[in-house]
């Protein structure tokens, strides 16, 4: 998710520098963020009928779009502050929010202050500087290796890395966190913005440079598959035939993961379903179309 954030903010200077604040692109996204909420607490509801539907407990998927129009916000009111000082400010920011009890998964408050400063460093890089940089072979050698250094490390030390996830989810302050981080929690933060980082570039190194054949069609296409995917699928691994399987072997998990995968990328990739996305994302032509047309001045 930081490196998500990182890519808006890389493509966010138009809207940030912009003298007025762009409302109408930014707006849409607190729309899908209540939409796609909606449906989430709906597939919960579905087979938890106590369970009941909030905007205060944002859940596993509609944060993202909440956090999204916040980034460009405090973007946009700090546009006019020299980055070299903001961006160090939002960091120690970061740092300093798991001490504040109140905020924490509240209107993602947590989620939007730790991983801002990533949106940020996208918003301060040039993106064409930044795809030399990334070309560079030493750049791509070294990227690669951090990326599956730290892929074989999630193995061999699961449990030490385990222990680092609630940092890693940037949703809990550090009362919420199991006492064996230590009195000075954040420095673990700080090693946990460190990996995420290196594991991000090491990620984009790893991006092709050319169209891949149907699958750059998909990836066109991702926020239809991320609004959809989780609600669907919360209601299918919690079906009876769904859990057996699972609890099988981990093979079992990992064949109905991959199976889910493709079948869901594939479905939600389909125009039906990419449509209301986009209507959702930009609702103003629409919204005109419902407005009553004013009758002919009578002559």
């Amino acid at each position: 998710m930081p490196a998500f954030l990182f890519i808006s903010g890389l493509f966010s200077k138009r809207t940030v520098q912009a003298d007025k604040y762009n409302w109408k692109k930014l707006l849409p996204y607190v729309l899908v963020c209540l939409v796609l909420g909606f449906f989430r607490d709906l597939s919960i509801h579905i087979r938890k009928p106590e369970h009941g539907f909030s905007f205060y407990n944002q859940n596993k998927i509609s944060w993202f779009m909440l956090a999204l129009f916040a980034s460009y916000s405090i973007a946009w009111l700090l546009r006019k502050y020299p980055p070299k000082y903001v961006f160090p400010a939002t960091i120690a920011v970061g740092l300093a929010v798991g001490y504040v009890p109140f905020i924490s998964e509240g209107f993602s408050l947590s989620r939007i202050i730790v991983f801002f400063p990533f949106f940020y460093a996208g918003y301060m890089l040039d993106r064409n500087r930044l795809a030399e940089f990334l070309d560079k072979k030493v750049v791509r050698a070294g990227g690669a290796f951090v990326f599956l250094l730290w892929f074989v490390l999630c193995f061999v030390l699961d449990k030490q890395v385990y222990l680092l996830r609630r940092l890693f989810t940037g949703q809990n302050n550090y009362d919420e966190i199991p006492n064996a981080l230590g009195p000075a929690e954040f420095v673990f933060r700080a090693l946990a913005y460190a990996i995420s980082a290196l594991v991000i570039l090491g990620f984009f190194t790893l991006v092709p440079r050319f169209s891949v054949p149907h699958m750059t069609e998909l990836g066109a296409r991702t926020l239809s598959v991320y609004f959809w995917h989780l609600p669907v699928l919360d209601v299918i691994i919690h079906m009876d035939w769904a859990v057996d399987f699972i609890h099988r072997s981990f093979w079992c998990h990992l064949l109905l993961s991959i199976v889910l995968m493709f079948a869901l990328t594939y479905l939600f990739s389909w125009k039906p379903f990419t449509v209301p996305v986009n209507a959702l994302l930009d609702p103003w032509p629409w919204l005109e179309k419902l407005r009553p047309k004013r009758g002919k001045a009578s002559e």
